[in-house]
């Protein structure tokens, strides 16, 4: 079957090299939404909380459930603003992002036997969630004045600081700043601040605050040249692996897969590998990919299919149940992405239930 081989050594690494940049009280909260970018959350969150982590940020809320149910003991904030179930968030002590008086009143009516953690987020220039200053400067005094509401956090998020260009983030970082000097002068002091992505903690080590953001620099990957730039040290934490199944030797024109966009350059070899887009390796890489198999490079042929996918193995000597290698530390999911003009991210989120996750030292 395909496998995710998921290496905590090099997690940790990754972890190292993004604490190079903090300062010591700096808390870090690492993403571990869409299940950890694929690598699994509760298994990730473990090994975090082993190494010092004790902030998760997700996406939903089954995210934070399943984060808690699993025995985790870490702080968690729900990224996106939750409207159903908050009395079971609320007592589990999951943190819970508000956008609008809407979201205020929501969590507000819910927290009626437990005060409820909050972090009002300041919409700076992303566009997605969340109020402009002077607004949020009136939300954040009427969470501040309720006696069922605390202000854990006030936050916002970048939308460009792994461009090159800093002029847009830099004014996102004065507007948040002017934000925060607002709230001050009103007495209103939340416990953490915080703005820095993945790219941020690279790009802007000056807007740590009180709290850091990471999401795929965790994983080993940038999410621009000019950041990889700034910190070419990480490693990926995944390889995507699966086995061979079937081999068979073919005459030169002889067609492959669907819709015979392949045919044999030659007489030649062809390996079937357990995978396909059902699996989360996407069709869109049909005669864009290759794989990697003893330590060679070879082309994926002809159409990639729901549950499997074609190799040309040439003069290669594989057998059966032979591993090949989808993407990893030496055949970057960011450069199969960009193939098919994508980003990591999508690729790595995209892996189904039915990989394997296997988590090595």
């Amino acid at each position: 079957m395909a496998t995710a081989s998921i290496s905590l050594k090099a997690l940790t690494h990754n972890l190292e090299r993004i604490r190079a940049y903090l300062e010591p009280e700096t808390k870090l909260l690492t993403a571990l939404k869409a299940n950890a970018y694929g690598h699994g959350a509760a298994s990730m969150a473990k090994h975090l909380e082993s190494k010092g982590v004790n902030w998760f940020g997700v996406a939903t809320t089954s995210e934070a459930l399943e984060l808690r149910f699993s025995g985790s003991q870490a702080n968690i904030l729900i990224f996106a603003p939750v409207y159903m179930g908050l009395e079971e968030l609320i007592d589990l002590d999951i943190s819970l992002p508000v956008v609008d008086e809407a979201s205020i009143q929501a969590v507000e009516q819910a927290a009626k036997h437990k005060k409820a953690r909050v972090h009002l987020k300041v919409d700076t220039g992303m566009g997605r969630l969340g109020q402009a200053a002077q607004a949020s400067v009136d939300l954040a005094r009427q969470i501040d004045q309720s006696a069922r509401l605390e202000l854990e956090g006030v936050w916002t998020h970048f939308a460009a600081s792994d461009d090159e260009d800093r002029a847009f983030t830099e004014g996102q970082i004065d507007h948040f700043q002017r934000f925060l000097v607002a709230i001050k002068r009103e007495g209103i002091q939340p416990k953490l601040r915080h703005a820095s992505n993945s790219s941020a903690i690279f790009a802007y080590p000056e807007i740590q605050l009180d709290m850091v953001r990471p999401g795929i620099a965790v994983y080993g990957y940038h999410s621009s040249p000019f950041t990889e730039s700034l910190e070419p040290g990480l490693i990926p934490v995944l390889t995507l692996s699966a086995p061979i199944t079937f081999i068979k030797e073919v005459k030169a024109g002889t067609s492959i897969s669907y819709s015979s966009l392949w045919r044999a350059p030659r007489d030649t070899k062809i390996a079937t590998v357990r995978i396909g887009y059902a699996d989360g390796y996407p069709r869109l890489l049909t005669g864009k990919a290759e794989v990697l198999i003893q330590n060679q490079l070879r082309p994926v042929a002809g159409r990639i299919c729901m549950d499997q996918l074609m190799v040309d193995v040439a003069e290669l000597d594989v057998s059966v149940g032979d591993r090949v290698t989808l993407f990893g530390p030496e055949l970057s999911a960011e450069t199969l992405a960009g193939r098919i003009g994508t980003i990591s991210y999508e690729l790595l989120t995209s892996l189904s239930a039915r990989v394997k996750r296997v988590y090595t030292n």
